[in-house]
């Protein structure tokens, strides 16, 4: 489990996308409260940030401490921005289909919930699942 994106389920997304709830009177996104609970106390000035690239893993193997521009920057790296019609949401979910498809057959997410994972819509997350039904019932037999 070490290498895998952990997920949560049935917990409210902040505006931007991150799964948040409510500890000791305070409004969390989750991947910060993981870090805190795993290293401690998240220092000023300071972010978080996620290895994986998918900010709705709160594996605390894929979080580590960043700042804010350094954050920015790995993601324009990593092709996480998008302007007009290059939606890079969308070529990451295609590259991950595998782990889609997993969270879909396997670990029981919605579709919904997946498309939020990801920021896409449920419509793209079914036509995924279809494209490569195949390819996964191919992953599966071959486990």
């Amino acid at each position: 489990m070490k290498d895998e994106c952990i997920y949560t389920t049935d917990v409210a997304l902040d505006k931007d996308g991150y799964p948040r709830i409510k500890w000791k009177k305070k409004l969390w996104r989750l991947n910060r409260l993981i870090y805190t609970f795993a290293n401690g106390d998240i220092p000023e000035g300071k972010v978080i940030g996620h290895f994986c690239n998918n900010k709705g893993c709160i594996n605390a193997n894929h979080l580590y401490l960043t700042t804010f521009e350094e954050n920015c920057s790995h993601a324009a790296r990593d092709g996480l921005y998008f302007t007009g019609h290059h939606n890079k949401h969308i070529e990451k979910a295609n590259v991950d289909w595998l782990n889609i498809s997993k969270m879909y057959h396997e670990q029981g997410y919605s579709q919904t919930s997946i498309g939020k994972i990801y920021s896409i819509t449920q419509n793209r997350v079914s036509e995924l699942i279809k494209k490569h039904k195949q390819d996964y019932e191919d992953y599966i037999n071959d486990r």
